[in-house]
Formats: structure tokens, sequence, C-alpha cells
């Protein structure tokens, strides 16, 4: 199980740990993003940090409509005890975890600051 919280901004946040292929390991407090469909995104100071490998250009449409391009990078997520291999995108400065990262997850969320977060596989 993956838990968090609920911040003031009533943003749903998990901390994630993230591994680079040196074996260099961070935690990362992430903001779940429903509107996001992809995996996961870092800010590049975190990409820099974990000398992540580049894996291609990427391009996406923001909320606002405007186009972004970025950096993709693979890295390692450990998710409920198990590292699995992560394409990571490199832009913004917050930390998202995206849709198809919590493919086969059951998400709960209590609205209000100070709430629970969890992330349990679904049986």
């Amino acid at each position: 199980m993956i838990v968090g919280t609920v911040n003031a901004r009533r943003e749903p946040v998990v901390r994630l740990r993230i591994r680079g292929p040196k074996g260099v390991e961070i935690d990362v407090d992430a903001i779940v993003d429903t509107g996001f469909s992809e995996l996961l995104v870092l800010p590049s100071a975190h990409v820099r940090t974990l000398d992540l490998p580049k894996q291609a250009p990427g391009q996406a449409v923001m909320a606002d409509g405007v186009v972004r391009t970025f950096d993709v990078h693979l890295g390692e997520n450990e998710w409920d005890g198990v590292w699995r291999p992560v394409f990571i995108s490199s832009f913004g400065v917050e930390a998202l975890v995206g849709m198809r990262l919590l493919a086969g997850q059951e998400l709960r969320i209590v609205a209000n600051p100070g709430g629970p977060v969890t992330i349990t596989p679904v049986p």
C-alpha cells in the first residue's frame, strides 16, 4: 500500500522512492494528478541528481492548452516494496503521479487538508 495525505491546497500527495541507474535513490513527495495520463513527472533537478538517462523527447498539451516539450528519462520506482522501471517526464517544479502509474490500483482520497490518501492493488 502507498499512503499519503491531502495538502493545504487539497492536492493528494504520496511519497515515492525513485532510483537512477547508478544506484542513487531519492524520496519524492508527488501530487497524484488524475488529469495526467502518463506515468511520472519529476523536476529537472531530481533528474540530474539521479543521473537518469534520456530516452526520447516528449510533447504534451497542458490543461491550459499550451503545448510543452520535455525530455523522457528512464528510472526505477519502488512500488509496494518492488522496484520497477518507469518512464519519467522532466519538466516543471513539482513531482506528479499520473494515471498510467496507477493502473491496477485503487486510489482513495479523503479530500480535506490532512485527509488520508491510499493506493492499494486491485485484487
